[in-house]
């Protein structure tokens, strides 16, 4: 009788992986544990967002963050010049949710029938994309590279934090890598011998940690390459590298979420939750700007809302709220809320190509950004 060998598990790949070629490193480590097809947390499907799942998101809490960006496109678009060829680019799309809530929010405007490319390597998650926007003008591609040249927004939420990353160690006034290798069947961490060159990170006491994202470099370079002129809008969650590199952060950011539950041990079930790990907004900033984008504006999801949200909320001023307002505005006081997504998330802008100098409404009132580039500068608004 003929049995059928079984597939090695996902821990057991990365075991074989290291005892073939030696220590990985954390950034392959996540590539595996989250990106996996059979049994990565997002590749394999298992990432669950939500009441019921793993974590809370803006789109959790309902339609009126997609509505709200949905105004700021069309700005964007007004800003552009009104170009009769305007894409919108979505990468980090999950379930389709956010794209669907933007497309419902555009369908009375002049941009009811934009034309809509997700960035989606993830089978999976295309099949989840479909379903949620079926019938509309949606095209799929898996990597930036394959972007079509376009003027147009690129856009994400919690796209960044999703990126992999390493984690560093401060030694002897020198970072080096913490490496994923395997004691006696056991992953663990050990301390690459030697130092990483040009970290751009400055010193810190010995056994200080850090994270360090080198894929979104490429990223951005590639976005350049096929975005004529148009924005890149991101929120994620994250500070300024100087924020990051504070005292009380020498543990440094990373962290594991399930059930809506944390934990700090990454490398315990590989595949079986989200590893995360604050956006360094200082790198995004200079990773953007050498690939020719221009930093228009930075501040927190709270003030970014609060802008986008001025016409609306100016509209409703003087007339009785309907229960579908009111539910709206207990969704976005929730967004809002500084204990809740308010302080926790943060917006930034990029630009690139010819276009009016105002910005969108929803950077109205972000401070000086300039902060991001001086070391010991501070967020003023």
């Amino acid at each position: 009788m003929c049995m059928s060998a079984r597939l090695p598990s996902l821990s057991e790949r990365i075991r074989l992986e290291i005892g073939a070629e030696g220590p990985m490193r954390f950034s392959r480590f996540l590539e595996l544990a989250l990106y996996d097809p059979l049994e990565g947390y997002y590749g394999s499907g298992r990432a669950a967002v939500g009441k019921d799942g793993d974590f809370f998101t803006n789109v959790s809490v309902g339609p009126v963050f997609g509505a709200l960006l949905a105004g700021q496109f069309l700005e964007m678009w007004e800003i552009l010049g009104r170009p009769p060829e305007f894409h919108l680019v979505e990468q980090g799309a999950n379930d389709g949710v956010l794209a669907r809530d933007v497309l419902n929010a555009l369908a009375e405007t002049p941009l009811a029938d934009v034309p809509l490319i997700l960035i989606e390597p993830v089978s999976l998650l295309q099949e989840k994309q479909a379903l949620a926007l079926a019938g509309r003008n949606v095209t799929w591609v898996k990597t930036p590279d394959a972007l079509p040249e376009c003027t147009g927004v690129h856009f994400s939420n919690e796209l960044f934090d999703a990126l992999p990353f390493d984690i560093l160690e401060a030694r002897a006034g020198a970072w080096h890598e913490l490496l994923v290798g395997s004691v006696q069947g056991k992953l663990s961490f050990q301390l690459a011998e030697q130092p990483i060159e040009n970290s751009d990170l400055p010193a810190r006491p010995d056994g200080f940690r850090t994270e360090l994202r080198r894929h979104q470099a490429h990223l951005f370079e590639s976005l350049a390459s096929k975005i004529r002129s148009g924005f890149v809008i991101a929120i994620d969650y994250g500070m300024s590298r100087e924020e990051l590199l504070a005292p009380h952060r020498s543990a440094g950011s990373f962290a594991c979420y399930s059930r809506h539950s944390r934990d700090d041990d990454p490398l315990g079930n590989p595949g079986g939750k989200d590893i995360t790990a604050h956006v360094d907004f200082t790198l995004l900033a200079r990773d953007a700007a050498s690939s020719g984008f221009t930093l228009q504006a930075y501040t927190d999801q709270h003030r970014f809302l609060v802008g986008a949200s001025t016409a609306w909320l100016k509209a409703l001023d003087g007339a009785p709220p309907s229960a579908s307002t009111r539910k709206i505005l207990r969704s976005l006081r929730t967004l809002l809320h500084p204990e809740i997504l308010g302080t926790r998330f943060q917006a930034i802008l990029f630009s690139k190509g010819p276009m009016e100098s105002r910005k969108p409404s929803g950077f109205q009132h972000a401070g000086n950004c300039n902060f991001l580039w001086n070391p010991g500068g501070s967020m003023r608004f």
